[in-house]
């Protein structure tokens, strides 16, 4: 008996040993360091190399200027240089973290990674449980000039990762886009003043500040909450061709279609939830229902909330759009087989705020066959000036607060006198109701659920997620 407790806590003290602090710095040396917060390595690829299940990288203050001779990998048959290649995977209990130490500010500058007739992936992430938190990337690159794009952070069958406090900016890339993976957290983080000069003669079509793309409906539990999108120069966050439900909860979107300077580039919709374009579609696939609540819309090029020619409905619940080309636009294609715009259909639209569109509050929606309950549109609630707080909104990119989180603003916010307050329109009402007769809980992971909370390695309280599919495509909405 007392071999087997020795034995046990040999175990457990190699278990205890094994996660280990690596340290990064700009000042620091590959060569004489050896990753310790006394000696630091100079470059992030040796210590990702390095990591393995439940080691944390911390990225000292300062600029990182990674150089091609620093690529980890090439994916995607060879078409994505990787400058840092995330294919390990941590656990559930001892996720691999990368994270800005203290308060210090770490700024991985990606500009001098050029590759010839190559797209450009800042993190490519291919293992499961990784944590990103608590850094800047700036400057990722384009050198093709014909249809292409670069990612800063490239979710490629990662899963159970969280990205949190990381800001994408001043660039040429899309900030975070997803293919693959289930049970992935984006939280506060921003994406803005990004713009590809280069490929398809600069129109910068190809720079959306957040992208989930997932190629098949199995990858569900996706989630994207408290992030900011502004002046990308296509849209802030699109749910384009994307095969399973996403969840988009509290983000502001808002002039986005520009470039930093304000001068109008690609389609420019603040949030774009689904769509699979107008071609012939292969296959008989579903269209998920996406779900974007408590979000924000403002100044965008085209318009606000957009169900991009969807092939069923979403739901949209206590949003607010300012100042769009539509506010809400919930057009929707006919069928997988015929591709022709119809006014939407499936959608359910539940306390959302409309003020002040450019062409319409909410338009092409079949009412007959939408579920429309206390929104400021259809019928209408009568809204002026006078019914907010403040219309100022500059105010949405008021500092975050110390633990990332959005800041404090009055931006459309109603006051107490206002008619739609009764109705508890728009984003600063948390919607607590249930989502076409499913529970919230049942689109995302309750790792990453609103109550939840971790640690600072990244931790869920929870772990573990339903599988959910949620169809609504050819066989119902076939017409």
């Amino acid at each position: 008996m007392n071999r087997l407790v020795s034995s046990f806590i040999a175990l457990i003290a190699v278990m205890t040993v094994s996660a280990r602090d690596y340290y990064v710095s700009p000042s620091g040396s590959d060569g004489d360091g050896n990753g310790t917060s006394g000696a630091p390595w100079a470059t992030l690829r040796r210590a990702v190399e390095k990591a393995v299940a439940g080691d944390v990288i911390y990225l000292r203050g300062g600029t990182y200027r990674p150089t091609e001779d620093e690529i980890m990998g090439w994916q995607e048959g060879g078409l994505y240089a990787c400058v840092y290649n995330l294919t390990q995977s941590g656990t559930a209990a001892k996720p691999i973290t990368i994270a800005g130490y203290g308060g210090e500010k770490a700024v991985i500058d990606l500009s001098a990674v050029r590759p010839e007739g190559k797209r450009v992936s800042g993190f490519y992430v291919k293992g499961d449980y990784w944590r990103l938190r608590d850094f800047d990337i700036v400057g990722i690159q384009v050198t093709i000039t014909g249809h292409t794009q670069s990612e800063n952070i490239s979710m490629r069958g990662g899963s159970n990762c969280i990205i949190e406090r990381v800001n994408i900016h001043d660039g040429m890339g899309i900030g975070i886009y997803f293919t693959r993976g289930s049970n992935n957290l984006v939280l506060n983080c921003d994406a803005y003043n990004n713009y590809d000069p280069v490929s398809e003669n600069g129109r910068g079509g190809n720079c959306d500040g957040f992208g989930f793309h997932l190629n098949k409906a199995g990858y569900t539990g996706n989630v994207i909450r408290g992030c900011r999108a502004w002046r990308n120069s296509d849209d802030g966050i699109d749910l384009i061709s994307n095969l399973a439900p996403v969840v988009v909860d509290s983000c502001w979107a808002w002039e986005n279609g520009y470039d930093a300077n304000r001068v109008s580039r690609g389609d420019g919709t603040g949030i774009k939830a689904g769509g699979y374009g107008m071609g012939t579609m292969k296959g008989d696939v579903d269209a998920p229902r996406n779900i974007i609540k408590n979000s924000i819309c403002w100044a965008n090029k085209a318009n606000g909330f957009y169900s991009n020619h969807h092939l069923g409905g979403n739901d949209w619940q206590n949003n607010s759009a300012y100042q769009n080309k539509y506010n809400f636009y919930m057009v929707n294609r006919k069928s997988w087989d015929e591709a022709v715009d119809v006014d939407g259909y499936g959608h359910v639209l539940t306390r959302n705020l409309s003020y002040q569109s450019r062409r319409g509050d909410c338009g092409a929606v079949d009412l007959s066959q939408c579920t429309l309950t206390d929104n400021t549109f259809l019928p209408s609630v009568p809204l002026s000036a006078n019914d907010f707080e403040s219309l100022d909104g500059s105010q949405l990119q008021r500092e975050r607060k110390s633990d990332g989180s959005l800041p404090d603003i009055t931006f459309l916010r109603l006051k107490p006198s206002s008619a739609a307050y009764a109705i508890k329109a728009g984003w600063q009402f948390p919607y607590a109701g249930a989502t076409s007769g499913l529970c919230h809980a049942a689109h995302e992971s309750p790792a990453f659920s609103s109550c939840a909370s971790y640690d600072f390695r990244g931790i869920p309280a929870t772990s573990g997620a339903p599988s959910l599919r949620i169809s609504n495509g050819r066989k119902f909405f076939g017409r």
